[in-house]
């Protein structure tokens, strides 16, 4: 047992050694009597002694001197070997100087003689009270000054002591200062470093110092945070807690207190209440709606957006029931889905909320489990799925109609699989149509589900694959027109491949095909036809040419010899089968389609065709902007054609000085005059080969003004221009991008 520390606090166990036991008892009992705290063991032996020492906690110990196994001091030198701080008083008959000085020597706590009085007991109870107190009070000492010795080295920061002046001169420094400051505690203490000028940061010198001094006049602790700047010139914030020390008359003699590091902490505040914010306004601001529920479904904390939704306020929703807003799902199963859900887990379920106002809508509910304050609550992210759900509604219909477009298109469709496998990569048919089945004489059972060579015989695979590999590399789409000799026979098929590309791959291939075996058999025959026309407009220039060109110079001749008005009539008359002449021509070698399609400025186009027209007194204003894709020579023969017959029709005016105008449309163009016009019930007309409401036309130019119109897939169309003439709108024209 640990000799020296009793087992009940305040009593004091004493163990009395005599080897005259009747004395021994007497003396117990007189010292129970005089202090009530004394509790004595009496024993006549050393050896008795010794061993209720190991067995036993005891306070002090009580001896006699002249004892037959050993002496008071022989026992004294015993005891001390084992418990050396154990009080230990010499109680003893034979006092003597040399006794006293041999116990004093040994180590003995107090001396004191017995004598025959009673009151030699309340001594001896006083002198072992005293002896016990003044062990105790050592002990409580010592570890007072070791935990605080434990404390002070295991502080995560310096303690110091301090005189309470600005520059905070420092008396004692102890603890994790240099880890603190870069500086020793000896540098400190002895003002080589001065705490308040070179390591308080100096915008935080002023409102340190006055909060301490607010804390003094107070006598009230004080705590501060503030600014460091250590010896390697680093920034640190620190937490400061101290108090004033006084002296007994009441004055202040220093300021002690400890000082730790709190830039970590600082730092992971900042970020928490930063995290906190971004989460809060998050939470607030979030697009979705969101409640925080109780495991009983009880509505604790509602966001912004859920209110909107359900037309309530937030202290309307919390503190009811989920219930109230979710009519649909069964309460049982969630609530044992939430019971059965751990810490951070996600549940995903589909429901429906009710309004304030009765309507309902579906929502898409995303539920985790969260633990506040050792409670149990759950997260709930609900999204309207309305939109969602009629969109899919729809994608469903466009797949439908996908599906039928697909099965009933005219032209042949195919889709492709690119699959890749390593640094090769292969095309797989996925799907097409009843048109590609009829076209290449193959079923869908024959193709889907192979690549090419294995679909095709190695000649039509190996052309495919072509195209295919193509537009996959190219990453664009690619056209071709070419033979392939499929099952059914050879065609010429016309076609597209455009790539599908998914996050920046390619990952299926579209055909569009077209069997245009026909249509260029046509296309021969016609080119057949227009070699045959060409020839003959050949002809029929040469031939009315020349005979045309005599009689003109036999005119002239005519004129020299003779002045008749009649001769004025031959003249108009050989006029107008020169027009009639080339309009014929140009209609005969007019194509229908225009193929060669360019970005033309169609002002420009204007003042070109303008300067070849015979516009005599008439003005052109082009006032336009737009720049057309149109066959640049086919345009200009339309505005030639158009600028004719507004100077041609305003020779019949009164006033022959017409002036022509280009603008732009919406979607396209028109050319008008302020001339005569053309009158409402000929408008229809005016298109039709030969017709014309001028005595002097030939009724081809404006024909030949539709056939160039229809070349280039536009309409046109004969209404009242602003100043009376005549406008034509040509519309469906396609601007340059």
């Amino acid at each position: 047992m640990d000799a020296g520390t009793s087992a009940t606090a305040g009593s004091i166990h004493a163990l009395h050694v005599d080897d005259d036991e009747a004395f021994g008892d007497l003396a117990s009992t007189y010292l129970e009597r005089v202090e009530s705290r004394l509790d004595v063991t009496a024993v006549s032996t050393t050896t008795d002694a010794l061993a209720h020492l190991a067995e036993h906690d005891v306070d002090c110990v009580v001896s006699d001197y002249d004892m037959p196994e050993m002496d008071g001091i022989e026992f004294l030198e015993v005891v001390r070997e084992d418990y050396p701080e154990l009080p230990f008083v010499l109680f003893t008959g034979k006092g003597s100087e040399e006794v006293a000085s041999d116990a004093i020597s040994a180590g003995v706590t107090d001396y004191l003689q017995k004598e025959s009085s009673t009151e030699q007991y309340t001594v001896l109870a006083n002198r072992v009270q005293n002896a016990v107190e003044k062990r105790r009070s050592e002990r409580a000492l010592d570890e007072r000054n070791r935990r605080l010795e434990t404390l002070v080295s295991n502080l995560p920061g310096m303690v110091y002591r301090c005189r309470n002046e600005p520059d905070w001169p420092m008396e004692y420094v102890g603890g994790e200062c240099e880890q603190l400051t870069g500086y020793t505690a000896a540098a400190l203490e002895g003002d080589d470093v001065v705490w308040g000028e070179e390591i308080i940061h100096p915008d935080d010198r002023e409102a340190m110092w006055t909060a301490v001094q607010d804390a003094i006049d107070d006598r009230e602790p004080f705590e501060v945070t503030y600014r460091i700047e250590t010896r390697d010139g680093n920034r640190k914030h620190v937490w400061e807690r101290g108090r004033g020390i006084y002296d007994a008359a009441g004055d202040l003699r220093g300021i002690e207190g400890f000082i730790t590091d709190i830039t970590q902490q600082r730092e992971r505040q900042h970020r928490l209440e930063r995290d906190y914010e971004r989460l809060e306004a998050l939470f607030e601001n979030s697009p979705d709606m969101v409640n925080i529920h109780d495991a009983d479904g009880v509505v604790v904390d509602v966001n912004e957006r859920i209110c909107e939704e359900l037309g309530y306020a937030a202290h309307e929703l919390v503190g009811r029931s989920v219930w109230d807003v979710d009519t649909t799902t069964d309460r049982e199963s969630v609530m044992a889905m939430e019971a059965g859900m751990e810490h951070g887990g996600l549940r995903r379920f589909e429901a429906e909320f009710e309004r304030a106002d009765g309507s309902t809508f579906p929502v898409e509910v995303h539920l985790t489990e969260l633990e506040v304050d050792g409670e149990r609550q759950f997260l709930a992210i609900s999204r309207d799925i309305s939109e969602r759900e009629a969109r899919e509604a729809e994608l469903r219909r466009l797949k439908r109609q996908y599906e039928t477009v697909f099965e009933n298109a005219q032209d042949g469709l195919f889709l492709l699989e690119v699959v890749e496998d390593g640094d090769d990569v292969e095309f797989v048919y996925r799907q097409l149509n009843r048109a590609h089945e009829e076209m290449s004489g193959l079923s869908a059972d024959d193709i889907v589900g192979k690549t090419e060579h294995e679909a095709f015989h190695s000649a039509l695979g190996d052309q495919t694959v072509s195209h295919h590999r193509q537009c996959y590399e190219r990453r664009e789409p690619v056209e071709f027109e070419e033979v392939f000799e499929f099952p059914a026979g050879d065609v010429v098929v016309s076609g597209t491949i455009s790539p599908v590309v998914v996050d920046g791959e390619v990952t299926h291939l579209v055909g569009v095909t077209r069997d245009v075996t026909e249509f260029k058999e046509r296309e021969r025959a016609l080119r057949r036809e227009r070699d045959k026309l060409d020839k003959f407009a050949d002809i029929l220039s040469h031939d009315l040419r020349n005979p045309l060109n005599v009689a003109e110079g036999n005119l002239e001749l005519a004129r020299e010899q003779y002045d008749s008005d009649r001769l004025e009539t031959v003249a108009s008359a050989h006029e107008r089968m020169r027009t009639l002449i080339d309009d014929v021509l140009a209609l005969a070698r007019q194509g229908r389609t225009a193929t060669d399609l360019d970005d033309v400025a169609l002002d420009a186009a204007a003042e070109r065709a303008w300067a070849t027209v015979e516009t005599e007194t008439a003005t052109l204003v082009a006032d336009s902007a737009l720049t057309v894709r149109a066959d640049e020579g086919r345009l200009g023969q339309l505005l030639e054609n158009l600028f004719r017959n507004s100077v041609e029709h305003s020779k019949n005016s009164a006033d022959d000085c017409v002036t022509v105008r280009v603008g732009d449309l919406d979607d396209g163009f028109y050319v008008e005059d302020d001339g005569s016009g053309v009158p409402a019930g000929d408008r229809e007309r005016v298109f039709e080969y030969g017709y014309s409401t001028n005595d002097r036309g030939t009724g081809i130019g404006l024909s030949i003004v539709a056939e160039l119109v229809d070349a280039h897939g536009w309409e046109i169309e004969v209404t009242d221009g602003e100043d009376g003439g005549a406008r034509f709108e040509i519309t469906g024209v396609e601007t340059a991008a």
